[in-house]
């Protein structure tokens, strides 16, 4: 059978691509992740959204944030604010203003 990784592996995993500018990829990740059977959830979410921040990827952090809530994931107010910072870095006040309504 196939091993799925527990919450902290999963973190250090997003850490590592947020560090290294390669949050691009958080989607795929997830969509994998999701495949192994790992549930979706305000911790992944947050973790994934971060590091899209810290690698200046709003897009994602936007795909990411609005694929958690088409699963019915709770998300917190820090994972939005983690999307509205993504928002800023990225230069996009629009959408960074969109979410502020949307919270």
């Amino acid at each position: 059978g196939s091993v799925v990784p527990d919450s902290k592996t999963v973190n250090c995993l997003f850490s590592s691509l947020g560090r290294s500018k390669k949050a691009g990829q958080l989607a795929n990740v997830l969509g994998c992740l999701r495949g192994r059977g790992l549930e979706q959830n305000a911790y992944l979410a947050r973790a994934a959204i971060t590091a899209c921040k810290n690698s200046c990827e709003w897009g994602t952090a936007l795909d990411i944030l609005h694929e958690m809530v088409a699963y019915h994931v709770e998300l917190e107010t820090i994972t939005y604010n983690a999307a509205v910072s993504a928002c800023e870095k990225g230069g996009r006040w629009d959408q960074a203003l969109r979410l502020l309504v949307e919270m």
